[in-house]
């Protein structure tokens, strides 16, 4: 397992119980509202998490222009990770991607804070925030559950790369009237990617002898939120449903590859700030985790959807992950 090992060692406590919290959509700069700041940090408090997981748009790349910025911005708000000494990660969102400067520079940065355990694919697989994040029993001998990040990157005109000829619009040839997707905006989660989950998830099952549970966290959603937000009666199990889903431009099978593969049973998503709804599909977890940002200058929301969403796994039970979303208007 030397190839899976994280700078810190992620492991169940005492009472074979490991938390984690996702925190998507800080989305705030330099100028940043104290709300924001004060969020997160109360969320800590009352959580008390073992793993972070910065859900994407974790700065609001247009107003936070340059790696400079960006350093003195992460400084700011990981400093509430750093301090308490918990472990945490990140996803990129489409407004990370806006920061004018190399994703892999970004990468870097992140990834030099000490209690930062984000890992990152290389050059043959697209975006940078794609890992994988062991978590072991409390004795740290045996692995029983993975935390995966997938990198959603950014718009869909990163699509036409694809095309052979470029000759197509294939933004403009999305753009239906009748469309089964909330949004066409957005990039999809390519083949490689697909490929380096299914390989690795493998490679784990073989290394540890038996299939791993697990939890992927991604900032935009897969195409089948869709459908679970359209069929509250059979899918939701708790939360709002109020804001349209922002999911790829096209659907890329990524929810088909973890059903087949069978070990990722809960899935967890940003980006549309005002969803913090969890519904089942197939077996399989969907959850929003609202947002945890509220300058009103470079994001939206409502207090009723504002906060993050923990995820509790058990050792003995970790193919039944708990999970439950706290809003910070009754922290704060």
């Amino acid at each position: 397992m030397k190839k899976y090992e994280t700078k810190h060692k992620l492991k169940c406590n005492a009472d074979g119980k490991f938390r984690v919290l996702m925190m998507s959509d800080i989305q705030d700069c330099l100028q940043y509202d104290e709300r924001s700041l004060r969020a997160v940090s109360a969320l800590l408090n009352e959580t008390n998490p073992d793993l972070v997981i910065l859900g994407g748009d974790n700065c609001d790349g247009r107003q936070v222009t340059s790696l400079e910025q960006l350093k003195r911005f992460l400084d700011i708000f990981a400093a509430p990770m750093e301090e308490r000494k918990i472990p945490w990660a990140h996803i990129y969102g489409n407004h990370d991607y806006d920061v004018k400067c190399d994703i892999a520079e970004q990468q870097a940065l992140y990834e030099s804070y000490s209690m930062c355990v984000s890992k990152h694919t290389d050059e043959s697989v697209h975006g940078k925030s794609n890992f994988v994040l062991p978590i072991y029993d409390r004795t740290g001998n045996q692995v029983v559950f993975n935390v995966w990040g997938l990198d959603t990157k950014n718009r869909a005109d990163a699509l036409e790369s694809l095309l052979p000829f470029g000759n197509t619009d294939i933004y403009k040839s999305l753009c239906l009237p009748q469309n089964a997707f909330d949004a066409v905006a957005w990039d999809i989660i390519y083949f490689d990617q697909l490929m380096w989950y299914w390989n690795t998830s493998c490679d784990m099952e073989k290394l540890c002898g038996q299939k791993i549970p697990g939890l992927m966290c991604m900032h935009l959603p897969l195409p089948e939120a869709v459908a679970v937000a359209s069929n509250p009666e059979h899918c939701i199990k708790s939360g709002d449903y109020s804001d349209p889903i922002g999911t790829s431009a096209l659907n890329s099978g990524l929810f088909a590859t973890i059903l087949e593969r069978g070990d990722v049973k809960t899935i967890a998503c940003g980006h549309a700030h005002e969803n913090d709804f969890c519904g089942e599909l197939c077996g399989i977890k969907i959850c929003f985790t609202g947002s945890v940002g509220y300058n009103p200058f470079t994001t939206y929301g409502n207090d009723k959807t504002r906060g993050g969403r923990l995820f509790e796994i058990y050792e003995d039970d970790a193919w039944n992950v708990k999970t439950t979303m706290f809003h910070t208007s009754e922290i704060i």
